[in-house]
Formats: structure tokens, sequence, C-alpha cells
């Protein structure tokens, strides 16, 4: 007698489904690859920051390299805080920032056109300023100090099929100096604020 058993059991396992990067990716996802892109967005001043500055767009440019789960940057930008109405001429009404930047992220895959990310940037930011206590019209009035900064990010990247990335990223940006631009007075402080901003990549 041949017995026959039946169990219902085996028809529950589902197979797991693995997939490798879309061709249009052009190897970036796969570990190699290189990436230029655009950013747009807004930083919006923190704490002692935000007492005096009021929220301003930024912009900047970067380039990318793949390396296996991970994605380095290198990045300059570019914003200018405008004064507050209560604190004109009491602070630099002209609040100009380049920063410029190197950064990594880890990547997860979602799927083979959609990542997530989060990581850090390290790097430094030029600040140029009126010198408002200057009174010597013979002077240019303008200072420029340079700062370290540093900043973790969150974001996502979506690669359309003719190689264009779109993402959003988010930033808390931390900047230390040894001036203290709440007051015009020398002493290091740590300002922050939090940015949000497009990125368009071209990936090849």
């Amino acid at each position: 007698m041949t017995a026959f058993f039946y169990c219902p059991a085996a028809k529950a396992q589902t197979p797991v489904i693995e997939y490798e990067p879309d061709e249009s990716y052009v190897g970036f996802n796969e570990g190699k690859g290189w990436a230029i892109g655009g950013q747009f967005g807004y930083d919006f001043p923190a704490g002692a920051l935000s007492q005096n500055y009021r929220v301003t767009p930024t912009y900047g440019i970067g380039v990318y390299k793949k390396i296996d789960d991970f994605t380095l940057n290198f990045n300059i930008n570019h914003h200018a805080y405008p004064a507050k109405s209560n604190a004109m001429g009491m602070v630099d009404n002209r609040f100009i920032v380049l920063g410029f930047y190197f950064g990594g992220a880890y990547d997860k895959l979602i799927t083979p056109f959609f990542k997530f990310y989060g990581g850090l940037n390290l790097g430094g930011w030029l600040k140029r300023y009126e010198d408002i206590y200057n009174y010597d019209d013979e002077c240019g009035c303008e200072i420029n100090n340079a700062n370290f900064y540093f900043a973790p990010k969150v974001g996502f990247t979506y690669l359309t099929s003719s190689h264009i990335g779109i993402g959003v990223e988010a930033k808390y940006n931390v900047y230390i100096t040894g001036y203290d631009y709440l007051t015009d007075t020398s002493g290091g402080k740590l300002f922050n604020s939090v940015a949000a901003t497009l990125i368009l990549t071209y990936h090849f």
C-alpha cells in the first residue's frame, strides 16, 4: 500500500523575489559609476540664528561617486540669510554663505529605480558679511570668515529611464564658528538650520 501525505503548509511558502538594478542605471547602483547634479531648496534658520535671520533659498552643484552600497559626494552651495525687520541695523544685514563639503551615504534600494539613503556631510563654510560697526568710508567694510560645518542627512532618489535622478534631501546643518554673528562680537558659537532640497542628477 502506498501512502500519500498532503501538507497544506507547503503552499504557504512565498518565494523570495530578488532583483538587479535596471540597465538604465548604467552601472551606478551596481557599485560603480558617476553622477553630476544640481540642488535647489530652502534653508530654515534654527535656534539662535532664527532670532535675527529669515528663511532663504539655497542653490548648489555636486559630483557623486558610487562605491558598492555607498555614494560619495562633493558639493558647493550658496545662500544668503536676510535679516528680520526687527533686527535691521543690529546685526549684519548681508549674511552670505558659501559652503563646500564632502559627504557619504549608505544606500538602500527599495526597487531597481528607487532608493533611500542616510549619511553625513563634512566641510567648511565661508561667511561674507558687512562690518556694521565700521564707519570708515574708506574701507570696503566686508569681512570673510571660514568655519567648520557638518550635517546629518537623509533622502531618496528615483532614477528615470533617461538616466535623470529626481531626489529630495533633508539636512540638519551645524555651523561651528569662532565669531558670534548674533551679536557681531568675537567668541565661538554653534549655529544650526534645517534645509530641504530638491536634487536633480544625471547618471553615467
